[in-house]
C-alpha cells in the first residue's frame, strides 16, 4: 500500500507532518510518501495512479486564502477526483476538498468559522453515516477527537453526504457519493499530550471564544478512535 501524504503545513516544526505518518504508519503495511505544496513540490498528474491513498494535511493557511501554490492543491485535488483515487482531507485538507467541489449556494463553499474550535471536540455522527461511509465503520456514535480550527465548510459539496457534526460546527465530516473521498474537519492524529500543549498554548492568547475541556485528554482522547479512522481509510473497502 503507498500513502501519499500532501503536507499543507506551514510551521517548519511541523514540516512532514509527523503525527499523520505516524498515525497512517500504524495500520502496517504502508510506504509513505510525502510531498510539501507550499513549495509546490506535487506529483505530475501523471503520476497520482502510482499512489493507493492520498492523504491531504492541515495548514495555519485560511481556506479563503488565495495563492499559486493553493491553485496548484485545487487542481492537484481536482485531478485526484477524476482519477478516483482515494482520498481523505483533515481539516484544512477537509476543507480544500470542500473548496474545489464548491454547492449550490456557495461556489468556494468555505469562510470564516463565528465559532471556532479548539481542543477535545465531541463529534456526533449522523444515523445514516455507520450504513454510508466505510470511514466510520466500527466508532461510536458519538467520540472526542482534537479540533484547530478558525475556518470551516459552510455547506455540504455538491454530491456527497453529511457525516457528523459537533456543537459548534455543523459538517464535521463529509463522503463524496460514489467515490471513496472523506473530509474530517477534526485532528484524528493529534494525541492526548499534543493536544494539551496546544490548548496550553491558546489559553495564553486571550481568545474570545471558550477553549474545549482543557486538561480533560486524559479523559477524552482514545487512540482507538484514530487508529479505527485510518485503517478503514487504508484498509477498508471503498
Amino acid at each position: 500500500m503507498k500513502v501519499l501524504v500532501i503536507d499543507n503545513t506551514l510551521d517548519p516544526d511541523s514540516w512532514g507532518s509527523a503525527d499523520l505518518v505516524h498515525a497512517i504508519g500504524s495500520s502496517g503495511g504502508t510506504t509513505i510518501i510525502v510531498r510539501r505544496a507550499p513549495h509546490e513540490d506535487l506529483p505530475e498528474n501523471h503520476s497520482l495512479k502510482a499512489f493507493d491513498r492520498i492523504v491531504l494535511s492541515g495548514s495555519r493557511t485560511a481556506a479563503t486564502e488565495e495563492s499559486p501554490w493553493i491553485s496548484k492543491l485545487d487542481d492537484f485535488i481536482r485531478s485526484a477526483l477524476d482519477k478516483n483515487i482515494p482520498l481523505l482531507g483533515i481539516c484544512y485538507g477537509h476543507q480544500a476538498i470542500a473548496r474545489v467541489l464548491g454547492s449550490d449556494n456557495h461556489p468556494k463553499n468555505v469562510r470564516r468559522s463565528a465559532t471556532p474550535e479548539i481542543g477535545w471536540t465531541e463529534i456526533i455522527q449522523l444515523p445514516q453515516a455507520g450504513r454510508t461511509s466505510p470511514l466510520f465503520e466500527g466508532l461510536p456514535q458519538r467520540f472526542h477527537s482534537f479540533s484547530v480550527h478558525y475556518d470551516e465548510v459552510c455547506e455540504v459539496p455538491r454530491g456527497a453526504t453529511l457525516l457528523a457534526r459537533s456543537e459548534r460546527c455543523a459538517i464535521q465530516a463529509f463522503s463524496v457519493n460514489q467515490k471513496p473521498v472523506f473530509g474530517i474537519q477534526f485532528h484524528p492524529e493529534r494525541g492526548c499530550d499534543a493536544g494539551e500543549r496546544t490548548l496550553a498554548i491558546s489559553a495564553k492568547k486571550k481568545l474570545q471564544f471558550p477553549l474545549l475541556h482543557p486538561g480533560k485528554g486524559e479523559q477524552l482522547y482514545s487512540p482507538e478512535i484514530a487508529k479505527k479512522i485510518f485503517e478503514n481509510f487504508i484498509k477498508g473497502r471503498q
